[in-house]
């Protein structure tokens, strides 16, 4: 099955560019996950990622890996979230998250740059 890539994120705009299958289908969906803040898919308010846990002056590194693992854990091929982590640069205002999920075939992993 192709999907259009929509993954690449700039200025505001999603931006639509080629086609993907498999892997990179997945990866593209939880870089969506993370990208889109709860609330904003009108079809489904609970889809995306609780940014409310960096918009407070002092970000809880818990509470943030926690939203990225509830994040991840919404699409329904990732059986295991194996690791999260971040780089948050409040002054660039630039939160880096890489992750590795397992499947029930394999594992992957993939970076994605969110803008606050």
């Amino acid at each position: 099955m192709i999907f259009l890539n929509a993954w690449k994120y700039k200025n505001g705009d999603w931006v639509l560019n080629e086609n993907v299958n498999e892997d990179a289908e997945l990866i593209q969906c939880l870089e969506h996950l993370i990208l889109i803040r709860t609330g904003e898919w009108f079809l489904n308010e609970a889809y995306g990622f609780r940014r409310e846990v960096i918009e407070v002056k002092k970000v809880n590194s818990k509470e943030l890996i926690q939203a990225f693992r509830d994040a991840l854990y919404q699409e329904p091929r990732v059986a295991e979230v194996i690791t999260v982590s971040y780089a948050f640069d409040r002054v660039k205002r630039l939160l880096k998250v890489n992750f590795r999920v397992r499947t029930k075939d394999k594992e992957l992993g993939g970076e994605v740059d969110v803008d606050i």
